[in-house]
């Protein structure tokens, strides 16, 4: 199954107190009733987490991804 996900991302070396920062009011403003009833029309589940989990769920998702293309025989032009 594919499905849609998109996040917040901060370039490497940005000082740990900034990341943990825009995570928290990222998480905060996930929970807000308005955004969550824009993103239940929009048909989307939000999921908050730390950058930890963030980063484990990208690698998870490009090894399946990578194997699905391999599997597929795709190759870029």
């Amino acid at each position: 199954m594919a499905t849609y996900w998109n996040g917040l991302l901060a370039p490497a070396g940005t000082p740990a107190n900034i990341v943990a920062r825009l995570n928290a009011a990222v998480n905060d403003g996930l929970k807000s009733p308005d955004l969550q009833a824009t993103l239940a029309r929009l048909g989307a589940e939000p999921k908050g987490g730390s950058p930890r989990e963030f980063a484990a769920f990208i690698a998870d998702e490009a090894q399946k991804w990578a194997a699905v293309a391999k599997a597929a025989d795709v190759k870029v032009d």
